[in-house]
């Protein structure tokens, strides 16, 4: 059966990693944010410091809207784990109802999780290894930026998750569960 989760959090809050962890539970294809923005934040030279050009977001939309339209073209047995962080403006509001629309087109149940995490801890955790290595956002002025920010509010229909203290692992078998419940 055709199923789309949504992963919403800030950055470092562990959206890849516990995504990638729900994605092999349920045998979904895992569409990480970055799956999206590093092509183009690769080909602009970014390496998780200073600011992008401003053309950066819109070249990122334009791969966005390819996946989503290949999503929507899957065969009904695939199943999708989006992450992203999306705030609270007019474009993002529309970003996380396009992939509840995605949802609706192809069928799909549809399972939105919102994460959250101390600010102390995500700056914590933005110079992890493996976060230099995907060239992710680690200058921790851009990030306290960001969290200053207000997030886009949770659905009703969401899963709250603080990943604050909770291991991956144990968010994922959460969300799994969760999951189960609504099925």
């Amino acid at each position: 059966m055709s199923m789309i989760v949504q992963l919403v959090g800030p950055p470092a809050c562990g959206k890849r990693t516990i995504g990638a962890l729900v994605a092999k539970r349920l045998g979904a294809q895992l569409m990480d944010n970055h799956l999206i923005n590093d092509p183009v934040f690769t080909a602009l030279g970014a390496n998780g410091f200073g600011d992008l050009p401003p053309a950066a977001f819109g070249y990122a939309q334009r791969v966005r809207h390819i996946v989503h339209e290949a999503v929507v073209e899957a065969p009904g047995v695939v199943r999708h784990v989006f992450t992203n962080w999306l705030v609270d403006t007019e474009a993002d509001r529309r970003s996380a109802e396009e992939i509840r629309d995605i949802a609706r087109v192809r069928l799909a149940s549809f399972h939105p999780v919102w994460l959250t995490c101390d600010a102390a801890e995500i700056h914590r955790r933005i110079d992890h290894p493996e976060r230099r290595a995907r060239n992710k956002l680690r200058d921790p002025a851009k990030v306290a930026d960001a969290l200053r920010r207000p997030g886009l509010p949770a659905p009703d229909d969401a899963l709250r998750l603080d990943t604050t203290a909770l291991p991956p692992a144990d968010a994922a078998d959460r969300i799994v569960a969760w999951i189960d419940e609504r099925s």
